[in-house]
C-alpha cells in the first residue's frame, strides 16, 4: 500500500516524528557485528489480522515508529502510521544535490550493535552497506591548530600504551595527571554524576576539555558537566567498579575484544561505523516501500494527532483531520514534548516525567567546494573541535573522503555539526549559520572563496539531552504507564538516540504490545537483539548489547560528534 498524504495538520499536535546526533561511544574494538471515523476500529484485512482487534496506533513516522509497525505487519496485526509531517523517516533523510549526497540527520551508524544491520538484512539491502574509506585520520581543533587523534584510543581513554604516551595532543604534565587514575582510590558511582565531573578528577582537565567535551558533549549538543554517566557512558561505571583504574579498563578492554574472540567463522567484520551506498536515508526508504506494501499497514503523512485519551481498556485517538479512531493499542514514538503533550490528560505522572527530558537544537551545514578551492585537498576524515576554541561549529567531516559515492570527482563535500553547546547557533537564521560555518571552515581549513553547493538543515527543539538523572526520569515515565501496556513508548527521548537504539526501541515497544494484546509479559529477545531499554537500570542508552560482550567499552569514532539520532 502506498503512502496516503492527508490533508495539512491542524496546529498543533504531535510534532514532527524524528530521533535527533548520538554516537554510540565505545571504549575498545567491541566484536561484529486505517484509519476510520466515529470510533470504528482501524480498517484493514483480517484475514491476517489477529481476529477482534482494531489495529495499533503507531504516532511518529520516525525510524522508530516505522521499525515498530514493522514489527508488527510481521505479526499480521493491522497497524497505520501517522506522521504530522508530510515525509517519512524522521532525520533519516538522504538528498542528492548537484550530484552531491547530502545527509540532513545522521551520515551513519554503529555496526556492533545489531539492530540496524539486522533490519537492513530483512529489508534487502545488506549488500548496499559501505565502510569509511582509507586512511582513517581524524584531528582535534585545539589551541588554534589541527592535532591528529592519538591512535588506538578508545572513547577517550589510551587502549595502547605507547601511541598515548607519543602524541603530542597532550604535554607531559598532562600525561603524568592522567596517570594519577593509576592510584587514586575508586568512586561510589551508584547514584549518578556527570560525565566531565567524573572524568576531570580521575584524569585531569586536559582530557576532559580535548576529547571529552568534543567526542562526548558534542554528540549530545550538551556540555560534558551535565550528561548523565549512567545514562551515556554506563561503561565507565562498569569499569570503575571491576578496575581498579579506567587506563588499565580500557587496556583490558582492548584484549578481550581482538579479532577473532568473539567473531563467527567467515563473518565480515565491520569498522564500528557504517552506512548505506545511498546515504542513511535508504534505510528508511527501504523501510516505507516494504511497509507500503504490507496489507495490514497504512502510512498518512500530514496527519498529526491531537488528542490521546486512554480509560481502562479502551483507546480514542483524535487525528488532525477530525477524524476519531479506536485501536487497540498505541505506540507513542514523537519527541519527548510531543509526547508528554498526548499523554499528559491520561497520564499526567508519565508526562511530567518526559517533559523533564531537555531537548536542545541542533544544525547540519553542508557545503561543497572545487578541490582547487584548497592549498592542498582534504585528506582527514574530519575533526572534532575542542571546548574553549573560538569557531561556530563543533565538528566537520570531510565526507567526500570518509565515505565512497559522495560527491563528484574535483570536489569536496563538507558537513559541519552545529549543537545546542554552540551557544549562538540555535539562535542564528540560516543564512547566518551558512555564513559562520563558511568562516570557519576557511580560517580551519583554508577554503577560499565561496562553496559551489550549501544545505543548511536545523532540527528545532529536537535534540534530547541526557542530562544527569536521565534513567530515574525514564524509569518515572515507564513505572507510570504500567498499568496501560497497551500504550507503549519508543525513541530517541529515552533509551539511546543513535540509529540502532531506536529501531531496537521501536521494535522492543512493537513486541510489548503485541504480548500485551495476548495477554502474555513481553517477550524478551526480538530480531536485531534486545534494546537497552530492557537490560536492567543502568545499563541503558549506551549500555552494551547481545553483539559485545560485558567487559567490552565502547570505542571512538572521532567523527561520531556529527551523528544525529535517529
Amino acid at each position: 500500500m502506498s503512502v496516503a498524504p492527508g490533508p495539512p495538520p491542524s496546529p498543533p499536535p504531535s510534532p514532527p516524528s524524528s530521533d535527533p546526533p548520538r554516537p554510540a561511544l565505545p571504549i575498545a574494538d567491541p566484536p561484529p557485528a486505517p484509519v476510520a471515523t466515529d470510533s470504528a476500529p482501524i480498517p484493514g484485512p483480517t484475514a491476517s489480522a489477529t481476529p477482534g482487534r482494531g489495529g495499533v496506533l503507531v504516532v511518529g513516522g520516525g525510524i522508530s515508529g516505522l521499525a515498530a509497525a514493522w514489527e508488527l505487519s510481521r505479526a499480521g496485526i493491522r497497524t497505520i502510521v501517522v506522521e504530522a509531517t508530510e515525509r517519512l523517516g524522521g532525520k533519516l533523510r538522504t538528498e542528492r544535490i548537484d550530484g552531491f549526497l547530502v545527509e540532513a540527520g545522521p551520515d551513519s551508524f554503529v555496526s556492533y550493535r545489531p539492530a540496524a544491520l539486522q533490519l537492513a538484512a530483512e529489508l534487502g539491502i545488506s549488500g548496499d552497506v559501505v565502510v569509511p574509506l582509507e586512511p582513517r585520520r581524524v584531528l582535534i581543533r585545539t589551541g588554534g591548530t589541527f592535532r591528529a587523534m592519538p591512535q588506538d584510543m578508545g572513547l577517550v581513554l589510551p587502549t595502547r600504551v605507547m601511541p598515548f604516551l607519543t602524541t603530542p595532543l597532550f604535554s607531559p604534565v598532562e600525561k603524568l595527571r592522567m596517570g594519577l587514575d593509576l592510584v587514586l582510590p575508586r568512586r561510589d558511582l551508584e547514584r549518578d554524576v556527570a560525565v566531565g565531573t567524573y572524568l576531570r578528577a580521575r584524569l585531569g582537565p586536559a582530557l576532559v576539555r580535548r576529547l571529552a567535551e568534543p567526542l562526548i558533549g558534542g554528540v549530545y549538543g550538551t556540555p560534558i558537566d551535565e550528561l548523565s554517566l549512567h545514562a551515556v557512558v554506563p561503561q565507565l561505571r562498569d569499569a570503575n567498579r571491576d578496575h581498579r583504574s579506567l587506563l588499565l579498563a580500557s587496556l583490558a578492554s582492548r584484549r578481550a575484544s581482538r579479532p577473532g574472540r568473539s567473531q563467527a567463522a567467515g563473518t565480515r567484520r565491520l569498522p564500528p561505523f557504517v552506512t548505506f551506498a545511498g546515504g542513511v536515508g535508504q534505510l528508511a526508504e527501504s523501510l516505507v516501500d516494504a511497509l507500503g506494501r504490507s496489507p495490514d499497514v497504512e502510512l498518512r503523512a500530514g496527519v498529526g494527532v491531537t488528542g490521546l485519551d486512554v480509560d481502562g481498556g479502551r483507546i480514542e485517538a483524535a487525528l488532525a483531520t477530525g477524524e476519531r479512531i479506536r485501536p487497540d493499542a498505541v505506540v507513542v514514538a514523537v519527541p519527548g514534548p510531543a509526547a508528554a503533550a498526548l499523554l499528559r490528560p491520561t497520564v499526567p505522572a508519565a508526562a511530567d516525567a518526559i517533559d523533564t527530558i531537555p531537548h536542545g537544537t541542533t544544525a547540519v551545514v553542508t557545503l561543497a567546494y572545487r578541490t582547487e578551492q584548497f592549498a592542498e585537498p582534504p585528506r582527514t576524515h574530519g575533526f572534532l573541535v575542542a571546548a574553549g576554541e573560538e569557531l561556530t561549529l563543533d565538528a566537520c567531516t570531510v565526507s567526500s573522503a570518509k565515505w565512497p559515492g559522495r560527491a563528484p570527482a574535483g570536489t569536496v563535500l563538507l558537513r559541519a555539526f552545529l549543537g545546542s553547546r554552540s551557544g549562538r547557533a540555535p539562535g542564528m537564521r540560516d543564512d547566518e549559520l551558512r555564513a559562520a560555518v563558511e568562516a570557519d571552515i576557511a580560517a580551519t581549513m583554508g577554503a577560499h572563496g565561496r562553496p559551489i553547493m550549501a544545505h543548511v538543515s536545523r532540527w528545532t527543539g529536537q535534540m534530547p539531552q541526557y542530562t544527569v538523572g536521565h534513567l530515574e526520569r525514564v524509569a518515572a515515565a515507564e513505572a507510570a504507564l504500567a498499568r496501560l501496556p497497551r500504550v507503549q513508548l519508543a525513541g530517541a527521548p529515552y533509551r539511546g538516540v543513535g540509529i540502532p537504539d531506536c529501531v531496537s526501541q521501536g521494535r522492543s515497544a512493537a513486541s510489548r504490545i503485541r504480548a500485551a494484546l495476548d495477554g502474555q509479559a513481553a517477550a524478551e529477545d526480538i530480531p536485531g537483539g534486545r534494546v537497552a531499554g530492557d537490560h536492567a537500570p543502568g545499563d541503558a542508552a549506551s549500555g552494551t548489547d547481545a553483539s559485545a560482550g560485558p567487559d567490552a567499552l565502547p570505542r571512538h569514532d572521532a567523527t561520531a560528534a556529527q551523528r544525529m539520532s535517529a
